[in-house]
């Protein structure tokens, strides 16, 4: 089995990216995880408003 390395969040931020190592089985790190997040509010609000138009 091959070697698992923890990688980094990548999340945009004010000053470039998030730093933080990313949880595992994951992309984002623990603080940028689901929909709570602006970024997930955003995605969540646009897939709704897409729903409503069919």
């Amino acid at each position: 089995m091959g070697e698992w390395k923890q990688g980094k969040c990548g999340w945009p931020t004010d000053r470039g990216s998030c730093r933080n190592k990313t949880m595992k089985g994951t992309s984002r790190c623990y603080r940028h995880q689901g929909d709570w997040t602006k970024r997930g509010q955003a995605e969540l609000k646009k897939k709704a408003s897409k729903r409503r138009k069919k």
